[in-house]
């Protein structure tokens, strides 16, 4: 989701907009299909003087055919929290899909979305941290599938654009503290 997935390839769509909105120095490290298992090989991408992280992952741990098993998750997702310190994180929960597109939804039942949802939150509810609910951010939105591109699983300009809004308001409430 961060890397703002256009015609085969990533962007700077989602890092430029956090950084144009809060005029911080952004660094995008987020790797485009991964789950918790590859964000733990990848810590060392991580700078360990970063003042504020906003961790993203579950969306592709949820997937049936290639994520990984909740409890997987669930202890993947703490050890990344314990070594990337709380005290700067902020923590999303999964993505879900366009729910008007089967080539994806199959991948991904409301359930299984739901259960992966509810670990980052208790995740960030037991490390004190922020917690972002993407699932509820897209939840309620009409014509729900113009948020999303053709694939069902990336975002559109306008779903990008939530996207990012949601972020910049977790930042500057965790820089309100």
């Amino acid at each position: 989701m961060f890397n703002g997935y256009r015609n085969g390839h990533d962007t700077d769509l989602i890092t430029t907009g956090i950084r144009q909105l809060t005029q911080m120095d952004v660094q995008n490290r987020s790797l485009s299909g991964a789950t918790t298992v590859e964000a733990l090989d990848f810590l060392d991408r991580i700078d360990q003087d970063a003042d504020l992280i906003v961790l993203e992952y579950g969306t592709n741990d949820a997937a049936t055919d290639w994520g990984i098993k909740l409890e997987a998750y669930e202890k993947n997702l703490n050890l990344l929290v314990e070594k990337l310190r709380p005290e700067r994180l902020i923590l999303l929960g999964p993505a879900a899909p366009d729910p008007h597109n089967p080539e994806i939804t199959q991948y991904y039942g409301s359930k299984r979305l739901k259960a992966y949802n509810q670990v980052a939150k208790k995740c960030a509810q037991d490390h004190g941290i922020p917690f972002v609910n993407l699932v509820a951010a897209f939840a309620n939105l009409q014509n729900i599938s113009s948020y999303y591109l053709e694939d069902g699983q990336h975002l559109t300009d306008k779903g990008n654009k939530i996207l990012i809004d949601v972020v910049v308001n977790a930042i500057k409430a965790k820089l309100a503290l």
